[in-house]
């Protein structure tokens, strides 16, 4: 009998299956998941309006996406989204000890962590984005650098040579990354290029890496690698990651940690 811990993990698995049969009875996933047909009946149709499947006489028959098309996650509302974000901020602050050298590289789910560091003492954070060093400035007490560079139009991000060479001539505890898409080959992507240099330098400059991501683009290049799950230390993500994603993580040497809120945390293996 297969997993049927959830009914978006569920919906999940029938994708899959589906996928890899190209078709499939509604007699034959009740089976499966051991739900009632009136169960699979309503995952069908929801998946059906997502475009991942057909359904014909009893049957339903895989549909191909097209790229960035299979996060199968309706997308959140805005009030959805911030609770998330904030949780995964939360747990990622969880790995912060005192008297740590941090690197805060772009991203609102970043961002968020910073509040989550006020009873931490004796920090020091280098920040690629100035909102971030007023909101350090807000709540920690902490030596506070930013890593110069390029300021684009209309955004408080910096880039650019300096910014990458101010991260890599500097010792870095920790950094924290986040990431727009997540391909196939466990490629982790950031949207912006500038952006995704600094990241890359951030990460190979780091001890440790932590990255956390909100229903990224999974299957999708529409973006610029700046690691490899399997170069860092720890992943933090919601739970809309499709299972061959999630297969992928222990190939690459993360395991498993589920954490509340629909929040899932792949570790580095010790073992």
């Amino acid at each position: 009998m297969l997993s049927n811990k959830s009914s978006l993990r569920r919906r999940l698995q029938i994708v899959e299956m589906v996928r890899k049969r190209g078709e499939v009875s509604v007699e034959e996933l009740s089976q499966a998941f051991d739900v009632s047909s009136v169960t699979i009946r309503t995952d069908l149709t929801y998946l059906e309006q997502q475009r991942y499947l057909v359904r014909s006489f009893g049957k339903a028959r895989y549909l191909s996406q097209k790229l960035g098309d299979n996060v199968l996650v309706p997308e959140a509302d805005g009030a959805t989204r911030k609770a998330s974000e904030t949780t995964i901020a939360r747990f990622a602050a969880e790995a912060v000890d005192d008297h740590e050298s941090l690197m805060m590289g772009a991203g609102e789910i970043v961002h968020k962590i910073l509040p989550f560091l006020s009873d931490r003492s004796n920090l020091a954070l280098l920040v690629q984005d100035i909102g971030m060093a007023q909101t350090a400035q807000r709540y920690l007490h902490c030596e506070l650098l930013l890593t110069g560079g390029q300021l684009e139009e209309n955004t408080t991000v910096m880039t650019g040579p300096d910014a990458e060479a101010s991260v890599t001539r500097r010792s870095v505890d920790l950094c924290f990354l986040e990431a727009s898409g997540l391909d196939r080959d466990g490629n982790l992507l950031c949207a912006d290029p500038t952006v995704a240099r600094v990241l890359e330098a951030a990460r190979r400059a780091a001890a440790r890496t932590i990255v956390v991501a909100y229903q990224p683009q999974l299957n999708e290049r529409d973006g610029e690698v700046f690691a490899n799950v399997a170069d860092v230390d720890a992943l933090l993500i919601d739970d809309g990651i499709d299972p061959p994603t999630m297969e992928l993580m222990p190939r690459k040497g993360l395991q498993l940690h589920r954490r509340e809120s629909g929040i899932l945390e792949f570790r580095k293996s010790t073992t």
